[in-house]
């Protein structure tokens, strides 16, 4: 294992824990934000304002055995770390890795030559050859990127039909899977990498480390803002669970609005990675 002077020795207190949750061979860190959070602070003498670092971490985490429930494990970090630490991570087994390895994977390519290393039990994770650039790959990103964006306009398209219909909780529902297609139809364009895992904050995050796109669907400090956000992120739930309450149709139309700026975002920013890609891709 090494220790990079960058990073900081808070993050290292995050591998212990999860070394304490599944049994861990490789951890990557890919992407770390830290964020200065207030907070009120009451004693019995008085009240004062303080503030402390919260990490974000995006991690690759290669384990013995499966992870059954990405969002129970992060959760866990979490909570674990006082609430200190947020952790966005990627899971594979060292027989998924290693077998992705032998075909050709671009992603962990790049994730191994580029990203940090912070720990690694032993050589078993197999050497990566050269990052595969074919025709064949070209097309294959550009298929999925159009079969994501036909999804992602489907949804978008059908949330205006909720305009006819009083069940605004619905149309939220409909927007959050439009949004959840053009994220990962981002992340398969910019990183080969397709997530087996669906939260749209999860899936917003990953997109936030190639990407500025993100901001469009991020709250803002007003709490029409943040409240938006939560309807999105919680669309399901909230259909399932809150079934008195129905959002106005103003703020429902806000969201939709919202959703058409993001994905149309999406597809100029996949557009320009696309040429990119085949350049280099259809040279070799």
């Amino acid at each position: 294992m090494r220790t990079p002077p960058s990073i900081s020795p808070e993050i290292h207190k995050v591998l212990p824990i999860i070394r304490s949750l599944i049994r861990v061979h490789t951890v990557y860190l890919i992407g770390q934000q830290n964020i200065t959070r207030e907070y009120l602070y009451t004693s019995s003498l008085n009240r004062s304002r303080k503030s402390r670092i919260h990490y974000v971490l995006t991690m690759l985490i290669i384990s013995h055995d499966q992870v059954a429930d990405p969002k129970i494990f992060m959760n866990e970090v979490f909570n674990k770390t006082q609430e200190q630490v947020s952790l966005y991570a990627i899971h594979y087994t060292l027989n998924e890795a290693n077998n992705k390895i032998n075909y050709g994977c671009n992603f962990l390519n790049r994730v191994l030559r580029e990203d940090t290393l912070l720990y690694s039990e032993d050589n078993r994770l197999k050497q990566l050859g050269s990052y595969l650039y074919h025709p064949e790959v070209f097309l294959r990103i550009q298929k999925h990127w159009n079969k994501r964006f036909e999804h992602a306009r489907y949804f978008e398209e059908k949330s205006t039909i909720c305009e006819d219909n009083p069940s605004n909780q619905g149309r939220y529902l409909i927007l959050q899977q439009a949004i959840q297609q053009a994220c990962l139809g981002l992340i398969y364009v910019f990183w080969e990498y397709q997530s087996s895992y669906y939260s749209l904050p999860y899936l917003l995050h990953l997109c936030e480390q190639f990407s500025d796109v993100p901001k469009i669907i991020y709250p803002k400090r007003s709490f029409q803002s943040q409240q938006m956000y939560s309807r999105l992120c919680h669309a399901q739930y909230n259909l399932n669970e809150k079934i008195q309450e129905n959002p106005s149709e103003s703020d429902s139309l806000k969201a939709e609005h919202l959703t058409y700026k993001f994905i149309q975002a999406a597809r100029k920013e996949a557009d320009k990675k696309l040429e990119e890609l085949k350049k280099l891709h259809l040279k070799n």
